[in-house]
């Protein structure tokens, strides 16, 4: 009789062993539907690492994680993340474009360039060949930016597309790609100090979009420096 208790005792702990790491998957799974309902991605990190520390060969949680620590700001982890993802998936665009904003958080411009570029040529998205135009006159290489400006131009006669357009490198805009490219060629004369001919297209990317941020925000740092 004690030999059976024994043995009914051990089977009920074997069993309670074997469903914690099931019960801990649920509460962890939990943890994360709730982290990206109310959008507190540290915790959702959390959730996934713990997630993964279970079950290492659960991708989809490990994919995730590039973007869940670009919105955190935590740009090397991002970069650590999505190289690991690329390994995988290097021709993903997702992970393409949070790689180059991991490379132009830490400045390097080159890699960044050729990786929009990359972008553009297998997606031939219009935002790529706007980033790219973007960043060459940012980077002062205002022959290939003028070209890009040319493309765009030519582009916008026919589209009524709109770019994602970059604040920060978490946020983003979607603009008309009429009112980008009139920002971009704001921009283009007032690097070359024509300032009035900067101010007339700013006026018409607002025209086109007067939520436009990044062109109200130049728009009005022009005119402020205008009336000192």
């Amino acid at each position: 009789m004690k030999n059976i208790i024994i043995a009914i005792t051990l089977l009920a702990g074997i069993a309670s062993c074997n469903q914690g790491p099931n019960n801990s998957s649920g509460a962890y799974e939990g943890m994360l539907s709730k982290s990206y309902q109310i959008k507190d991605y540290q915790t959702a990190i959390t959730a996934i690492h713990l997630l993964l520390q279970q079950d290492s060969s659960q991708r989809q949680y490990l994919d995730s994680l590039p973007e869940l620590y670009v919105a955190v700001r935590n740009m090397d982890a991002a970069e650590y993340y999505t190289d690991l993802a690329l390994k995988n998936k290097p021709s993903d665009e997702k992970l393409m474009q949070l790689k180059s904003l991991c490379l132009e958080n830490k400045g390097d411009f080159e890699g960044t360039l050729d990786l929009l570029n990359k972008l553009y040529v297998s997606t031939q998205k219009i935002t790529y060949l706007f980033q790219v135009t973007a960043l060459q006159l940012q980077g002062g290489d205002m022959d290939n930016a003028k070209k890009g400006i040319k493309s765009l131009e030519e582009k916008m006669a026919t589209s009524k597309d709109s770019v994602d357009f970059m604040l920060s490198a978490t946020e983003k805009q979607k603009v008309p790609l009429r009112a980008a490219v009139y920002h971009l060629k704001a921009y283009s004369l007032a690097q070359n100090r024509d300032l009035m001919g900067a101010k007339g297209y700013w006026e018409k990317a607002l025209g086109e979009y007067p939520q436009f941020m990044a062109a109200r925000e130049a728009y009005m740092q022009l005119m402020q420096g205008a009336r000192q």
